[in-house]
């Protein structure tokens, strides 16, 4: 499973729907939710949109996956393009 933090919430659809694409799953996290730490603790790969999230859920996100040693994308762009051009270089 792919997490996605942060990001528009009018996007969230699109993003799964690449994800799908590549044959992945996928969950987003616009917001900070009950039990967010642990939730995204059996995550593969975790893609942090950094222009649209707060600092206590980057900060969150980071200290969680630092410990279970998931692997981090920042993203200064929440658009679609940079999203594929990611998952193109991670997957094919």
């Amino acid at each position: 499973m792919i997490a996605i933090v942060g990001g528009l919430k009018r996007g969230e659809r699109e993003y799964l729907e690449l994800l799908k694409s590549y044959n992945l799953k996928g969950k987003v996290y616009n917001t900070q939710c009950p039990n967010f730490c642990k939730k995204i603790k059996n995550c593969e790969m975790c893609i942090i949109f950094t222009n649209l999230v707060s600092h206590n859920l980057l900060n969150n996100c980071n200290k969680v996956c630092k410990t279970q040693n998931i692997p981090i994308v920042h993203l200064n762009n929440n658009s679609i393009s940079k999203l594929k051009e990611n998952l193109d270089k991670m997957y094919k």
